[in-house]
């Protein structure tokens, strides 16, 4: 089967899931390389570390999940940015957070 990358929140992750990418902390050192797989504890350290998603394999097929948990992101950045109108610096921020939720930032 196919894989590919995705992001889960950490609520959502489970023991032998695979890290797609270098689990970083907050200066840049690296926690857990790529190719991981996570177990309970390592899933518990990680919330310590103020960790909220991961970056992880997947197989395809499990877009739905993902599209769903994107909808609830961008939902939730319309109600932040509600009342900002047509306020260009808040319109361009808010573009730029859509954009990282989507993986297409630059």
């Amino acid at each position: 089967m196919n894989r590919h990358y995705r992001y889960l929140p950490l609520s959502k992750v489970t023991p032998g899931t695979v890290l797609a990418d270098d689990l970083l902390d907050k200066v840049g050192h690296v926690l857990l390389p790529a190719g991981t797989t996570l177990t309970e504890r390592m899933l518990q350290a990680i919330a310590h570390h103020d960790i909220h998603q991961l970056t992880v394999e997947g197989e395809v097929g499990a877009e739905h999940e993902e599209l769903e948990y994107l909808t609830t992101k961008l939902n939730r950045i319309e109600k932040i940015f509600r009342q900002a109108g047509d306020a260009e610096p808040a319109n361009i921020l808010k573009s730029y957070v859509i954009d990282y939720r989507k993986g297409e930032a630059k």
